[in-house]
Formats: C-alpha cells, structure tokens, sequence
C-alpha cells in the first residue's frame, strides 16, 4: 500500500545509492580493458553530466506535475538499462552516447529524491532530514562501491547485470510503496513540462543572491568530480591497484561520512549560519585536496583522502539545505532542478577537465580541485556579506 512515509523513502533511496554506484570502481578497469585512452573518463562522465545539465529543470516540471514519487518509480530502472548498455558498449561514441542516457534518468532521480524530501518536510525540520538525506547517500553508495569493486574482480558484466536486475527492482519497489505528500499543483501538459520552457522558469526565481550561491555550486561540484574522477583512475593507472581497492576506499569514507553527517552536519544547519559555515568548510576542503597529491606513501595517500572526503561530505548537505530552506511544495520540483543543472555543469567541466590535464600530469585534476575549492570558499564569503546587506 502507498503512503507518505520518510521512512519508506529512505529505504528506496538507500537501494538506489547501493546499485547506482555498484559500477564506478570498475569503470577505468573497463576502459583500460577495451583500450580507451586517458581522457575518456572524462569524456564518459562528461557526457553523463551534460544530460544531467539538460534534463534536471525538465524533471522538475515533470515532478510538479504528476508527482515526484512517479518520477522516482520511472527513471530507476530506465538508469539501469541504460547502464547495461553502457557496459556492453565497445566504441568510444556508443560509450558516450550511453553514459548521456544514464546522465538524463539519473537527473530525474536526483531531482525527484531531493524535491521529495522538501514535499513531506516543514522548513523548520528540513536541515535535519536533508542531512539524513546526505547521511543515507554518503553510506549506502560507499558500500556499494564496496560490492561493485570486490564482484569487479571476478566479472565486470556481472556487475553492470546486478545493476541493472536491482535497480528494475527497487524502481518497482518505489511505486509500490511511495506517494506523494499532496495533489501537485500544476497540471499536466505538454507546454508545462518543455525542458526548454523549465530553463526559461528559472528566471523568476534568480536574486543577486541566488546567482553567486549558484556560482559556488558551480565550483565546488567541479571541483568535486575532478578530483573523485582522477582518483578513481589514479588507483588504478598510476598505483596499478586492482578495482577493489577502489571499492575499500570508497567504504571506509562512506563509514567516516555518515559520522561526519550525523554529528557535524546536524550541528552546523541546525546551531549555526548555514552561510557563514560553508565558507570555512570548502576552505578545509581546498587545503586538504591540495595536500593529498603529494603524499606518495601509499597508506598515507589513502588517510589524507579519508580526511579530504570527510571534509568534502560536509559541503553539499549545507548546500542542500541553504537552497530547499525557503522553498514551497509547488516550486520543489523547478528549484530542485536548478540546483541540480548548476551542479551538472560543474560535472560536466570537472570531468573534461580531469580526464584531459590528466595526461599531462596525474596530479594536475587534484591542484586544480583545490584551487576551485578555494575560490568557492572566496565567493561564499562574498554570498555571506549579501546576505547580511538584505537584512539591514
């Protein structure tokens, strides 16, 4: 039976984390099997990200139409044949043309998950249920980095079946159990959902404010993905260690990051100015990632990432709840998706640029995630001092 339950979504979002992540640590093993030069990690993530990009506002509109609990039941399992196809795929362009299909239902998960949170939640409470949010993501995708690294070393296709037997599954599961807090708002229609007219939306809802908080969103998740993409194939092309070594490291900061969540994240979005926060937090993120790539002991290279992903799961939780502080069950699903296109943009140009400075030096993606992160912190303050002017 249907209900409107946190707990029943986080059991949903709990199965998605776990299998939409079961393939990341064997991808560069993949890659390096078919023979894919250096850059196509970031290439493939590029392409990933650029439907993100294009599909998040179209999600959103699609969410505030007929519900967001539907969106979830529909584009799990569409993200997991698309991820078979990815799997199967043995050309650069059909990898690509793949890795963009699983980046548009992937986008639509993103958004409907995050704009469901805010349907069924009270402002007062939602910092604390968007770090529960955080929480079960962090946990549950590091543990199935974990089952995806260790299965990878016996059978890659079996992974990517896995996959996709498990996200058919809990898509199911999603619209079985799930149901959204009221009648959405708008109707449903052709003009309402033009992922064109959705871009056009965002408009109404831009303050000076807004724009450079975006900006940061921009920095940091480019940031963020330059340096997690060229540590997955640093792992295994420069430390030629095999891809379970990819899923124990993923596991353990999962572990480090669902205490971060539960202690530090809760303390800052419910104790202090979220704004003021984030500026000393992507501040410690830009140190520690800079510090990380010339560490060449390799059990010490892997305790500075613990600490560099510890810091780096604190940011976007912060970032989730400054975004969904104000907003309305009608706007959920179109703000959800601005965020969500801004951060894809900042995947998209994060990966590009990992996967081609790469080859110039394996530690040039990490310099240029620190610097990124420094910058953000720069402009957070900047966002902080606009926020302090509107109040007077």
């Amino acid at each position: 039976m249907k209900k409107v339950s946190l707990f029943r979504f986080y059991l949903v979002y709990a199965l998605l984390s776990i299998f939409a992540n079961v393939a990341h640590p064997i991808t560069p093993t993949l890659f390096t099997n078919i023979g894919y030069p250096d850059y196509m990690f970031g290439v493939s993530f590029a392409a990933m990200a650029f439907a993100i990009f294009l599909s998040s506002p179209f999600w959103g509109r699609v969410g505030d139409s007929i519900g967001h609990a539907k969106v979830i039941a529909l584009t799990i399992p569409l993200y997991g044949l698309s991820q078979m196809w990815f799997g199967l795929s043995k050309t650069i362009f059909m990898t690509a043309l793949s890795r963009f299909f699983c980046g548009f239902f992937s986008g639509g998960t993103a958004v409907a998950t995050m704009a469901y949170v805010v349907n069924v939640t009270k402002q007062e409470e939602r910092g604390r249920y968007m770090s529960y949010y955080a929480a079960v993501s962090s946990i549950f995708s590091a543990f199935g980095y974990f089952v995806g690294g260790v299965l990878g070393n016996k059978s890659i296709f079996m992974v990517f079946v896995l996959q996709t037997a498990c996200s058919c599954v809990t898509g199911i599961l999603s619209y079985l159990i799930l149901d959204d807090a009221e009648k959405n708002k708008y109707a449903y229609s052709t003009s309402s959902i033009n992922p064109f007219k959705a871009f056009v939306d965002m408009k109404d809802i831009m303050t000076y404010s807004l724009v450079t908080f975006l900006v940061v969103v921009f920095l940091t998740s480019f940031a963020t993905t330059a340096y997690d993409n060229a540590l997955n194939y640093y792992i295994k092309a420069a430390l030629h260690l095999p891809s379970s070594y990819n899923g124990i490291i993923k596991s353990i900061i999962g572990i480090a990051s669902l205490i971060v969540n539960f202690t530090i994240n809760i303390y800052i979005v419910t104790k202090t100015d979220t704004k003021r926060s984030i500026i000393i937090v992507l501040a410690l993120c830009g140190i520690s990632s800079m510090v990380v790539p010339f560490i060449h002991e390799t059990m010490m290279f892997f305790a500075g990432n613990i600490i560099f992903f510890m810091f780096n799961a604190i940011y976007l939780p912060i970032q989730q709840v400054i975004i969904t502080k104000n907003q309305d069950a009608e706007e959920s699903g179109i703000i959800s998706g601005v965020f969500n296109s801004i951060r894809a943009i900042g995947m998209i140009f994060g990966a590009l640029f990992a996967g081609f400075i790469y080859s110039y030096g394996n530690i040039l993606p990490f310099i240029g995630a620190s610097i990124a992160f420094i910058l953000s912190s720069v402009i957070s303050l900047v966002n902080f001092k606009q926020q302090i002017a509107s109040q007077k």
